[in-house]
């Protein structure tokens, strides 16, 4: 089983779902205007050995900060004040991070400068297995995304996502992401990168951010 990222996540954020959930504000937000955000490394699970480039429920660790970068490039695309990924990953690295948990995550936020931190834990991420058009199985995505307010660690939004991707033939309803996708098989990559720039909409949002003209 896999530990909760933390008490107050896990608590905001108990029960699973299918779809994208919608993100929420249990406290108060900051104007957009004084919010800085670090993004910290994905904390990664599964079962242990997976190989990074195999097709089993195993999440390589490197798939952790992949994730990390590919929100906060998101976050900015929103218009919120983002610290560089770079930065933030070399301060994560001289972190005690022993224990992953939203006091770590506001410390290190605070060592870059911003007075908001993103961790999160990346529990499910697949590969395909076949071809952009033609697959044994599809990718698979699950993880779960909040923000914390530094330096006391409180608990500003949480988002989650699990999905796998389904053929027209198997759910017409899946027809708005298969056309996104042009079609075809995503790589867990691509499936990845497509949610988290959603769940940024939703963090952006909740933190009083206007929404994305596209």
């Amino acid at each position: 089983m896999l530990r909760p990222l933390a008490v107050a996540i896990a608590l905001a954020a108990l029960a699973a779902c299918a779809r994208p959930g919608p993100a929420r504000s249990p406290t108060p937000v900051m104007p957009p205007g004084t919010a800085r955000i670090a993004v910290v490394p994905f904390r990664t699970a599964g079962a242990p050995g997976a190989e990074a480039g195999g097709g089993g429920e195993g999440v390589p660790a490197d798939a952790g900060p992949a994730a990390a970068r590919m929100l906060a490039a998101h976050l900015a695309e929103t218009g919120m004040a983002v610290v560089d990924a770079d930065r933030v990953l070399g301060a994560w690295s001289l972190a005690d991070t022993t224990a992953y948990d939203p006091r770590v995550a506001a410390h290190v936020a605070e060592k870059v400068g911003a007075n908001l931190a993103v961790l999160g834990t990346l529990s499910r991420y697949r590969e395909r297995q076949g071809t952009a058009w033609a697959v044994e199985a599809p990718a698979a995505v699950a993880y779960e995304a909040a923000v914390v307010h530094a330096p006391d660690g409180a608990l500003l939004a949480v988002d989650r996502f699990e999905y796998a991707q389904q053929a027209l033939t198997e759910n017409l309803l899946q027809l708005p992401r298969f056309v996104e996708s042009g079609g075809r098989w995503l790589t867990r990559e691509e499936l990845l990168d497509q949610a988290l720039a959603r769940t940024a909409e939703r963090l952006a949002r909740a933190l009083g951010a206007p929404p994305v003209r596209r």
